[in-house]
């Protein structure tokens, strides 16, 4: 698996064919970004026709020299399908081998810069898909890619506001980076939020986490279930209502979430989130009303948490129930919380959002079930709320895919796209699309990964509307080879992307799904639904 190790995928003909793609106008609104720390170079890499842009390539090249002196634009035989590459490039603390530091946890500063550039040029992130997946029996891997788009409704201002929550760790911590004055007003704010679940919160830096990194870190913070060793409660769940005050108060503050990236590797998770400031004052929601689910399919039973304002709750609560309970799997739906759902507002028990545990079965663990991930975007977006991202929660093997709406009032429908790499056959299974998408999906795949890619169904996905076999969206398990294993693919995200715009789909999260060494990345789609007006 994977078109960099298969003698059988020709990179020239994968050139040749974006470069004819592109040139029909699709996908040129989009930018496909990846990060590759956990590799013994560091890197940055870029896809999309933006990358002929000389303008946006020196501001990128400006900013990435930064994160370290000696990084430098170039390409060797790691870096197919992919438009762009800096070599030498830090964007996180890297192994920590013989340090009580974390591995892999986001330079706040670094990534900040990086995203400040790339919104002076007008881009947008606004999903963020994980990839990974095992490397031996017990280290994995972990790659955030982050999928930018042209704000073409100028909503954004060009500032960027990073958050990182540190929770696998002791102290627990929250760190963010962004403009001055936003930072010192959630100095004031924000402390006083978090103090509300936990008394002993401070703002300090250590030696861990320095003011030439981060803007501001609040320590001893308390945002997900933290370790549970010696408890059946899940490690590293997120506390719904803590995330939301957290939310919240940015909000307030004429901010967006925008996106949800997940930083880590090694069985570490760092969830976090990215803001921008919205240009105008009149498009801020000033009570902010926002809703946070989180999945517990790893977990018996299966539940689906909810967390939203005294408002909406009852609503937002019965909306996701009865569709769900229309799924299959799902008939046995009880809305009812227990000892250890203290932290949400409701929670809905017996959910069967993924395929579970799949102890003796072929079938792959915990990958997310079209009909079950759409009946609850659905049912949300048809009664106004609208989709801002999919942060992942995780840690010690436990991978807890995650929702934030907004109460927007508008018609919202949703698509799903869930990569399956770590199969065989590799996979991209889609659901909620028009079925001319399937068709210009089928040529492209082709052209990337070989003849033998074919659409159809198999037992294993019959809840999807269609799958494309045989596809290479990584390089797969790398066998002998300096290759990094699992490592995503640029181009064939970006063909995913162009084709679902082309009929008004637009990205809006990342979900990643999976279990200890398990992991599938997704993307879910949204578009407004707008009335046909009478002739």
């Amino acid at each position: 698996m994977g078109c960099v190790g298969s003698v059988n995928v020709d990179h020239d003909a994968s050139l040749s064919f974006m470069k004819e793609w592109r040139s029909g106008g699709k996908g040129k609104d989009f930018l496909v970004m990846g990060i590759k720390d956990q590799n013994m170079v560091g890197k940055v890499y870029f896809s999309g026709e933006a990358t002929s842009d000389p303008d946006l390539v020196a501001s990128l090249d400006a900013v990435l020299k930064k994160t370290r002196g000696d990084a430098r634009r170039g390409r060797d035989e790691y870096d197919h399908l992919w438009d762009l590459v800096w070599h030498n490039t830090k964007m996180t603390s890297g192994y920590q081998f013989m340090s009580m530091k974390k591995p892999f946890f986001p330079i706040g500063k670094n990534v900040v810069q990086l995203m400040d550039a790339l919104g002076t040029h007008g881009f947008v992130p606004f999903a963020s898909p994980n990839y990974g997946g095992p490397v031996g029996d017990k280290a994995s891997v972990d790659w955030p890619m982050i999928i930018l788009k042209k704000d073409s409704e100028g909503l954004y201002k060009a500032e960027t506001l990073f958050l990182a929550m540190k929770d696998q760790n002791i102290p627990g911590k929250l760190c963010a980076c962004g403009p001055p004055e936003v930072v010192e007003k959630l100095k004031s704010n924000l402390t006083n939020a978090l103090h509300q679940h936990s008394k002993e919160v401070r703002v300090a830096f250590d030696e861990y986490d320095t003011a030439s990194e981060w803007d501001i870190v609040w320590q001893n913070t308390n945002i997900t279930s933290g370790m549970q060793a010696f408890s059946l409660a899940k490690p590293y769940f997120p506390k719904g209502k803590v995330v939301l005050s957290v939310l919240t108060e940015i909000y307030k503050l004429g901010w967006e979430l925008v996106c949800g990236p997940n930083f880590g590797g090694n069985s570490v998770d760092w969830p976090c989130f990215v803001f921008k400031r919205l240009k105008s004052k009149a498009a801020q929601l000033p009570l902010a009303p926002l809703a946070f689910g989180a999945i517990k399919d790893q977990n018996m039973p299966g539940k689906f948490c909810l967390s939203t304002t005294a408002s909406h709750l009852q609503d937002v609560t019965k909306t996701i129930s009865e569709a769900l309970r229309r799924v299959k799997g799902n008939e046995g739906l009880k809305v009812e919380k227990d000892e250890y759902d203290a932290d949400h507002d409701q929670v809905l028990r017996n959910t069967s959002i993924t395929t579970g545990m799949q102890a003796f079965s072929l079938r792959t663990a915990y990958f997310p079930r079209n009909d079950s991930v759409l009946a609850i975007t659905r049912s949300m977006g048809e009664k106004g709320w609208k989709l801002a991202a999919c942060p992942m929660f995780g840690g010690m093997g436990a991978s807890w895919p995650c929702f934030v709406w907004q109460y927007t009032g508008k018609k919202m429908q949703t698509a799903l796209v869930a990569i399956k790499d770590q199969s065989w056959p590799g996979k991209v299974c889609v659901g909620g699309v028009e079925p001319e998408v399937g068709d210009a999906l089928l040529v492209a795949f082709k052209a990337m990964c070989g003849p033998d890619v074919k659409k159809g169904l198999d037992l294993y996905d019959q809840d999807f509307q269609f799958s494309i076999r045989n596809t290479k969206m990584t390089t797969g398990q790398a066998f002998c080879s300096m290759q990094n294993s699992w490592w995503p693919y640029g181009f064939p995200m970006e063909v995913i992307l162009g084709e679902l715009q082309a009929f008004g789909w637009e990205p809006a999260g990342g979900p990643a799904f999976g279990s200890m060494q398990l992991s599938w990345p997704a993307v879910i789609f949204q578009r407004e639904v707008r009335e046909v007006e009478a002739a």
